[in-house]
């Protein structure tokens, strides 16, 4: 009990020191009105004053408007209306929908802290959270009015309780799972790509396991979820505007110039950026990887993480590529990277293990942390793309 208590006292430490690094970043803050942060806001602010019958005005609007084609599309009312009702709490304004940002953050970090210590232990659970807490990406959405962290708390917590669902498949589990999972959808569409991850572990275990899995499993992880959210858009009046919307979604990495010059390039893209925001989280993500497919070492829960991973990724390069859209990939990859330094440590540092692989973990969050500061402070990016991180790093002109 003593030792749970530690573990838990020590992920409070790394929530303050976080939180307290975050809100001295705060200050002077500049926002971009005119783009991706003004349009939600003015979302969460019209559905504040009209309510969720709103939503039906608001999806015309969008499709009546070739203006608005190329910025964020109102297909994400659960975060529009979670974001309106934090506005009739705190006020409408950009400094408290950027404080919505770090709220989600926090409880990112809370959820990613009691899965992580249920599956993997209280110690690793600590060094994990702890990672994630100074990563560069993290930080940096959890301060500006974006989608971000929201995207990355429903995605988080969507593969957790399907984790959850994997183990035991009571009808408690898959009923919290296809809720979140259909919430997780509704902040952001491109949600719905997670089932791809579902489907492709559901066919491992048949196959490869031999486990018995029904067409319930397989309901549970598209049919269930996508019918709660076609329900929603259809309370709500949507529907009629669903199609017509998703199919400027599809067509917009095509006739966006912005996406053109700025979000495409080779499927390596994405290494590239993250080496640029965190070159030791991908150094040992890759290394751990590696090992773990050519050792005799075989869990399912890690597999699991690698299958989110791989798959994830190949599915992101299909579309514009921008680090923003794929914060998703930033969980596995650091706990990878705590399951890579234990080995290390076990390796080479056999009687002090614990130590060096805490001390190994504060450095890198400590570079981390210089990362986004030179990066998303000093250079004060706001879109994570390679021209914009190439340019920070003083790498081109």
């Amino acid at each position: 009990m003593a030792e749970k208590s530690n573990y838990n006292l020590f992920f409070l430490l790394v929530l303050v020191i976080a939180l307290t690094s975050l809100s001295a970043s705060f200050q002077g803050i500049q926002f971009h009105t005119q783009v991706d942060e003004g349009y939600y806001f003015n979302y969460a602010v019209y559905i504040g004053e009209h309510g969720l019958s709103g939503f039906s005005s608001l999806f015309k609007a969008y499709l009546e408007n070739q203006q608005h084609w190329f910025f964020p599309n109102p297909l994400r009312i659960a975060f529009i209306s979670l974001s309106a009702l934090w506005f009739k709490v705190f006020g409408p304004s950009f400094i408290n929908l950027a404080l919505f940002s770090l709220f989600l953050y926090l409880l990112f970090l809370g959820v990613s802290y009691c899965f992580s210590k249920k599956y993997f232990g209280g110690f690793s659970a600590v060094l994990f959270t702890a990672l994630l807490a100074f990563s560069p990406l993290n930080m940096a959405m959890a301060r500006r009015p974006l989608i971000e962290s929201a995207v990355n708390l429903f995605s988080a917590l969507s593969l957790w309780l399907f984790l959850d669902f994997l183990k035991e498949r009571t009808k408690l589990k898959a009923g919290l799972f296809i809720i979140v999972y259909s919430l997780s959808i509704l902040v952001k569409e491109t949600s719905v790509l997670m089932s791809v991850v579902f489907l492709f572990f559901l066919f491992y275990e048949k196959l490869a396991l031999r486990k018995g899995i029904g067409l319930k499993d397989f309901f549970t992880v598209t049919v269930f979820p996508f019918a709660l959210v076609g329900l929603a858009y259809l309370i709500l009046g949507c529907l009629p505007y669903f199609l017509g919307i998703t199919k400027i979604i599809l067509s917009s990495p095509y006739s966006n110039s912005y996406a053109i010059i700025y979000g495409s390039g080779p499927w390596f893209r994405y290494l590239i950026d993250y080496t640029l925001l965190s070159p030791w989280i991908v150094i040992l993500s890759i290394g751990f990887i590696a090992y773990y497919f050519m050792g005799q070492e075989r869990k399912d829960v890690v597999l699991y993480f690698i299958f989110v991973f791989l798959v994830s990724f190949i599915i992101f390069n299909i579309f514009t590529k921008n680090l923003r859209y794929v914060i998703l990939l930033d969980m596995p990859m650091r706990l990878f990277s705590v399951f890579a330094l234990k080995k290390l440590s076990e390796r080479f540092f056999s009687r002090h293990v614990a130590l060096v692989t805490i001390s190994l973990v504060i450095m890198i969050a400590v570079s981390d942390y210089v990362s986004f500061s030179n990066l998303f402070l000093k250079a004060a990016i706001y879109d994570p793309t390679s021209f914009m991180l190439l340019k920070a790093r003083h790498i081109i002109p």
